[in-house]
This record gives structure tokens, sequence and C-alpha cells, in this order.
């Protein structure tokens, strides 16, 4: 028989949950370093992790379904062979992370082992999701774990081939992204403060943790993200913050909360989405267990009232963490999954003209070739790709000068989340404010800032039903017109990230048919497997995504 999990350490509705729950959800656990190690000993955190198979447990038995993003392989084996300090080398990372994986894993199955569940290891890189088809196999396979066989898997970095993690953080975009692939209701970020906080509470007194919050983007302005990760590990509050935006886009409600007391997770998915408005912070809150507001911790100091419920005001108690509600219009899995999921391998850039017409959604984001002025990095067919677009200096620094202008006229940070958001200054907040309007402007992208000629070559989107014509000879005449074309070569460009693809070619194969029409790439290529570079265009702004299927 199957023996019972440690009901003594479980709220009193996990008996019940079985009889009581409707829906049967996914639950993600993230779980940092700290939470599998002690740091001071360098041994297991063996009660926690027990506690940890024990709240996994009764989510199963409620009916659910678990994953689990796991850090420690590296801090593990340093545990091992008693490496106090963090590693310098990749290949002293790679190895003590082979040292860890193995040990790290055996811990687990032999725990999840005491309670009837069988456990998988997933171990994944960038490469892994890099591509549209190996992303939908990464989704297969931890889709079978789930509904097939029952099982919990066990998800990681892949950190001794892969120098991923460094990027990653405390693994917690890779628990989005996996929250993303088994298309989760729930992602819990397990770290050692229970909640988003204005401050750092270990050095601040003054810092309050945040409840229920409706925009990522907005609660960045109010808060302080520059709490550390721990010695062992490699993330701190701003990834969990980069986490959370990526989840709340896939439509997972995201929790940050502390992983001394995994049963609390529990009461958090029995007692589901809390139903709040704008205006509900303004008035005693209650919650489903009836405790009165004033139980609560007490209100954020630095804020205004406006200010709090725009950004997750009154904090949430029993258990004590922050919420960070899905959209309400999350986009859908394909759009997701090009947008934050798959890695970019390279960049294509495009004229303005170009970018101005698969802007629009009668587009359907179909790019030609005519419109490509140059392409970088390397890139197979169905892979990632970030689309760029080739803008004059003079006006990138007219609209850095713009919003320069209006930060210097002294607007509070009141004003400035309202003009965000789309709303006169001196209006009340509604519901609809909590949507916020995404990326005004696409992001100055400064790795790729060029001082270039334009190529002469490549006709703008204008032109693209007839090629160039060829130059007129030089005269007398012309030296005037010459000279000030040569001006214009002169003036330097900007390279702006607008959106992701799918590229339907390869990077070479682009590189080839820029500029031309579509009638010629059979010509260049010696075959044509579609008229167009791109037909799946993610656009960044306003987090709006154009030619793409659901």
């Amino acid at each position: 028989m199957t023996p019972e999990a440690g009901t003594s350490t479980l709220p009193d509705h996990a008996s019940h949950s079985a009889a009581t729950q409707v829906k049967p959800l996914t639950v993600v656990l993230k779980l940092g370093t700290s939470s599998v190690l002690n740091l001071d000993t360098l041994t297991p955190r063996l009660s926690l992790l027990s506690s940890i198979v024990e709240t996994c447990h009764a989510l199963r038995l409620a009916g659910h379904r678990v994953v689990i993003v796991c850090s420690g392989a590296i801090g593990i084996g340093r545990m091992r062979m008693n490496v106090r300090a963090k590693p310098d080398t990749l290949g002293e990372r790679q190895a003590l992370a082979a040292l860890g994986q193995l040990r790290l894993m055996a811990l687990w199955d032999n725990l999840f082992n005491q309670v009837g569940i069988s456990v998988a290891q997933v171990l994944l890189t960038r490469n892994d999701i890099a591509d549209r088809p190996r992303y939908l196999n990464a989704k297969t396979t931890l889709h079978t774990l789930l509904h097939t066989y029952q099982s919990i898997p066990i998800v990681n970095e892949n950190d001794t081939v892969s120098v991923s993690e460094l990027r990653f953080g405390d693994n917690d975009t890779l628990s989005a992204i996996t929250a993303g692939l088994v298309d989760a209701d729930y992602l819990f970020l397990c770290t050692d403060v229970d909640g988003l906080y204005t401050g750092n509470p270990r050095s601040n007194p003054n810092a309050r943790r945040l409840g229920v919050v409706r925009s990522v983007q907005e609660a960045r302005k109010a808060v302080s993200v520059d709490t550390p990760g721990s010695s062992f590990g490699t993330g701190g509050m701003q990834t969990k913050l980069i986490a959370a935006e990526l989840a709340t886009a896939a439509g997972v409600a995201t929790v940050i909360i502390s992983s001394d007391h995994p049963p609390d997770m529990l009461s958090v998915v029995a007692r589901g989405i809390p139903p709040t408005s704008k205006h509900t912070s303004a008035a005693p809150q209650r919650t489903k267990s009836n405790e009165p507001a004033a139980d609560l911790a007490s209100s954020i100091s630095s804020l205004t009232s406006e200010e709090s419920s725009l950004i997750g005001y009154p904090p949430l108690a029993n258990p004590a963490h922050t919420l960070f509600l899905p959209q309400s219009t999350p986009l859908p899995s394909r759009k997701w999954s090009v947008l934050h999921a798959l890695h970019p391998t390279g960049a294509i850039i495009i004229d303005e003209g170009a970018y101005k017409r698969i802007s629009k959604q009668e587009s359907g984001g179909r790019l030609l070739p005519a419109g490509v002025v140059e392409t970088r990095g390397h890139w197979e067919r169905m892979q990632a790709v970030r689309l760029m677009v080739r803008r004059k200096a003079a006006d990138v620094e007219d609209t850095k000068s713009s919003a320069d202008a209006a930060e210097g006229k002294g607007e509070s940070l009141m004003d400035r989340i309202k003009e965000n958001l789309g709303v006169a200054a001196d209006a009340a907040p509604t519901a609809s404010d909590s949507k916020g309007s995404g990326l005004a402007t696409p992001p100055l992208v400064e790795a790729l800032h060029t001082t270039t000629s334009p190529p002469s070559s490549v006709p703008s989107t204008a032109q693209q039903t007839r090629p160039p014509p060829p130059p007129p000879p030089l005269s007398r005449s012309t030296t005037t017109s010459a000279s000030a074309s040569a001006s214009v070569a002169e003036e330097s460009w900007h390279i702006v990230e607008v959106g992701r693809c799918l590229a339907n070619y390869t990077s070479e194969e682009v590189s080839k048919m820029k500029g031309l029409r579509s009638s010629e790439i059979e010509r260049v290529l010696g075959f044509a497997d579609s008229e167009y570079v791109t037909d799946t265009v993610v656009m960044l702004e306003r987090g709006e995504a154009v030619g793409t299927k659901a």
C-alpha cells in the first residue's frame, strides 16, 4: 500500500480537497539551490525536501499534476567535492554539475518513492527549444510524462554541456518556459523571502510586501529588485520578475512564496485566483477564510493609495505571498512560444517601409525578401529570429529627446504610470488600467548599433515591384546631387528590435535573396519553398502579435 504523506504537517483542507476539487490543475514548483542545500553545513535540507514531497503528494491526491524545476546540481557537486567558493572556470562548473546531478536525482527518486510517485529527469538547454519542432518535442515529452505515466518531471538546465544556465538566472526563466510548455495554471517561485517587497526586507525595515500584482511592468517602477542571490545560487528578485512576466503572458498565475513551509502552496491553490478590481484596495478586503484586512501587513508608506492599487496592495496573508495575476487575454501558445520560449539565433534587418507594412494586421505578418536589407547570425529553417528595423540615427535621437523632455517635466510616479496605461492624469483608476500598454516604443538594441552606409542597391518597400534603375553617368550638372547623395550615405543608422519570427529559409538563403522580388527566389536559390522570408511574425509593441495562428 502506498504510504500516506505527512498529514500532520498539511492544512486541514488537504484531506478533503480531492472530493471538492472540480478542475485538475497543472502546478509548476521552482526550487532554488538554497531550497535544496543547507548553505552552512553543505548538506541536503532533508526535512524541507520531505515536506516538498508531501506537498506534491497532497496535490496529486487532489487530482492536480505537478512539475518541479530544480536547481542545485552545481551546488551539490560543490558539496560532494567540498568546494566552498564559486568555481571560476566553465570546465569546473560543468564538471561539478556532472558530479551533482546524479546525486540530486537519486535524492529526489528516493524521497518520492516513499509515497509511491515516479519521477523523471528532464534536462534542457537553450538549443533544445531553439526551434519550433524541438520545442514541440519537449512539450510532447512533458505532456506524456504527466498524462500517460502520471509522473512528476524534474526539470533542470543541462549544465554539463551548456553555459545557458549562466544567462537564465536561478532557473527562473526556465521555470516560466516550462510552465508555458505544460500549459500550467500556477507557477510557484519558491525562494528565501515570502514575496515581492518594495525594498530589501533584510536591510530596509520600511520595505513592504506586495499582494495581488496586476502588471509586472508597473510593479518594477515602485519596487527595488537589487536583492542578490545566495552564494550558491545565481538569481535574485529581478529574475523572479522576468519569470513572472513570461508566465503571466502565457496565462499562468505566478506566486512568489517562501520555500520554508511548502504546505502553504496547498492553501494558495485551494483559495484560487482572488476576484480583484482597481477599487477593492480602497475598501476593506477579506480573504476566503474571512480574515479582516486589518490583520494584513501595514500599508506601503512610500506610495499613495492610488499608486499602491496599481502595483498590488494590500499584501496577502495566511500564507504570506505575492500573486501575479495572469493576463486576461494571454497570447496563444504559438505566439507566446515564438516571442518568449524559442531562443533567437540571429537577426533579420528590414527597412522602415517593410516594418510599417507587416505591422498592419491585414498584412498577416508576411515578410517579402524585398524588405530585407541585412542578416546577422546563423539560423536554420523554423528557428526563431529577431526582427529588427533600420532607422536613421536622427529619428531615434528625436524620439529619445521627446522622452527625456517628458521625464524632465517633473511628473509624479502616478502620472507616469497612468500615462503608460493610457489614462488621463486626473482620471480615477479603472479595471482596464491593469492591462498596460506594453512597450510604447521598441527597445533600442545597444549591441547592434551600427554606423553604416545604407546600401544603395537595396530597394525600399515602395520600389519592390520594379528593379532599381541603373545610375546615370556623372556630369557637371550631377556633381551637386552626387555630393548630396554621398552626404546622405554617411548618415548613421540605428538598429531597433521590433519583434520575433520563424524563418522559412536559412540565414544563408535569406542573405542571398535580400532586396529581391519573390519571383526571383527560385532563380537565386534554385528552389522556392515560399514567397515569404517568414509568414510567422510576432511584434513586440503592445504585446500584440500578427501573422500566426493559435
